[in-house]
C-alpha cells in the first residue's frame, strides 16, 4: 500500500482503526495504549509524552464515520477533560467536524483530527505501512480478558502481554495469561487480519527458556521436550513477561542449564539431560536417576571438548558430547545427580 486514503480507512473494523491510530502516536513518540471495549469509560486510546520528569497525557477518540462529528459528541467527550492528570481530549476521525463542533472544542480543549488531516498524518509517519508490517514491525491488538478468539480464560486468569512475532518463519499471536500462553495464526493484511488459536502452553509444562541475542528459545515438556524458537522484539516483552513467571512454573520440572551449537541443542533439566538435532529431528534423553558419573574424555587446542556421561540402564552406557565449558557442565550434571 503506497497511500493512505479515506476510502480505505472507511473499510477497516472499529478494533483495527483503533490499533492504527494508536499505532500512529506511537511513530509520533507517544506512548499509546488501546483501552478494553468493555472498560474504556467512554475512552478508546490513552497517549502518554514524558520527557526529563515532564509528563502529558491525553485522552483520544477515534470514530470511523462517514457523516461530520457534530457538537453533541464534543460535549460528550469534552467532560473527560476534566478527569484527574489529564491534559486534555484529542477526537480523531475519517470524516470532518460542523462548525458548531469546532467552535465547542475550542472551549474545552478539545484538540480535532479530521479525515484529511488523518491521511495526511499516516502518510507522513507510517508510509508503507504494510510493507514495514511484512519486516516485523510490531502490529498490536487489544484483546478481551474475557475471549480470545474462542478460548475462554478461567476465573482469575489475566492476560499479561500480547505480541505479534516469528516462530521461525511463521507470523503468529503470542498471549501470555498467568495461566497459560495462547499461540495464534496470523493471516490476512494488516487491517483485515484474522487469526486463531491454534495452541496453548500451560505454565506448569514450561520448562524454562535459552535466551540469544536475536532469539530466546521457549522449552516446554512434561513428557516429550519441544523447542519453540521465537523471535526476540526490541523491547523483549514476551521474554521479560515469561521470566517474571519463573516462580510459577519452576514447581515441577525445571532447566538447570542449556547451550547450544548450530542446530544442536543440550538442556539439562533437574530431571533429565536432553540432546537434540533442530535440523534433523535426533534426539536422545536420560534421565538424572540413571547418571551414575560423568568425565571429561578429550581436551585439545581446535577441538571442542566432550564431556562423557555414564548411564545405567541395562547395563552401563557412555554417552559423548561436545560442549563449549565441559568443566561447567560436569559440574551442573554431577550437582543434578547428587540432588535427586
Amino acid at each position: 500500500m503506497s497511500e493512505w486514503s479515506l476510502e480505505y480507512l472507511l473499510k477497516t473494523y472499529p478494533n483495527d482503526f483503533e490499533n492504527l491510530i494508536a499505532y500512529l502516536f506511537r511513530q509520533m513518540g507517544y506512548e499509546a495504549d488501546v483501552t478494553q471495549q468493555s472498560r474504556d469509560g467512554g475512552i478508546d486510546i490513552q497517549i502518554r509524552l514524558e520527557h526529563f520528569g515532564l509528563s502529558h497525557r491525553w485522552l483520544l477518540q477515534a470514530k470511523r464515520y462517514s457523516e461530520a462529528v457534530g457538537v453533541k459528541e464534543i460535549r460528550e467527550y469534552s467532560s473527560l477533560r476534566y478527569r484527574d492528570n489529564v491534559d486534555g481530549v484529542i477526537i480523531v476521525t475519517t470524516a470532518g467536524f460542523t462548525r458548531d463542533a469546532q467552535e465547542e472544542a475550542s472551549q474545552h480543549n478539545v484538540k480535532l483530527i479530521g479525515g484529511a488531516l488523518l491521511v495526511e498524518m499516516l502518510n507522513h509517519y507510517c508510509p508503507n505501512m504494510q510493507a514495514q508490517e511484512e519486516k516485523g514491525i510490531e502490529h498490536e491488538r487489544v484483546l478481551s480478558n474475557a475471549k480470545l478468539n474462542g478460548a475462554v480464560l478461567k476465573n482469575g486468569e489475566k492476560i499479561l502481554a500480547t505480541e505479534s512475532t516469528f516462530i521461525g518463519q511463521r507470523r503468529i499471536m503470542i498471549i501470555i495469561t498467568n495461566k497459560n500462553i495462547f499461540f495464534k495464526n496470523e493471516t490476512g493484511g494488516i487491517l483485515t487480519r484474522k487469526s486463531e488459536i491454534f495452541r496453548r502452553i500451560t505454565l506448569n509444562d514450561i520448562i524454562g527458556v535459552h535466551e540469544e541475542s536475536k532469539h530466546f528459545f521457549l522449552i516446554t515438556g512434561p513428557k516429550d521436550i519441544d523447542i519453540l524458537r521465537i523471535q526476540k522484539k526490541k523491547s523483549d516483552n514476551l521474554l521479560n513477561v515469561i521470566k517474571r513467571l519463573k516462580a510459577d512454573y519452576m514447581r515441577g520440572e525445571y532447566l538447570l542449564r542449556s547451550g547450544r551449537e548450530g542446530s544442536g541443542f543440550l538442556i539439562l533439566t533437574n530431571k533429565r539431560l536432553f540432546m537434540t538435532d533442530l535440523r534433523d529431528k535426533t534426539e536422545k534423553e536420560l534421565m538424572i536417576k540413571n547418571i551414575i558419573g560423568s568425565e571429561i574424555v578429550s581436551k585439545g587446542l581446535f577441538k571442542m571438548p566432550k564431556i562423557a556421561v555414564l548411564e545405567s540402564a541395562d547395563g552401563i552406557r557412555k554417552h559423548e558430547i561436545e560442549v563449549n565449558d565441559a568443566q561447567a557442565w560436569q559440574k551442573v550434571i554431577e550437582n543434578a545427580v547428587r540432588a535427586v
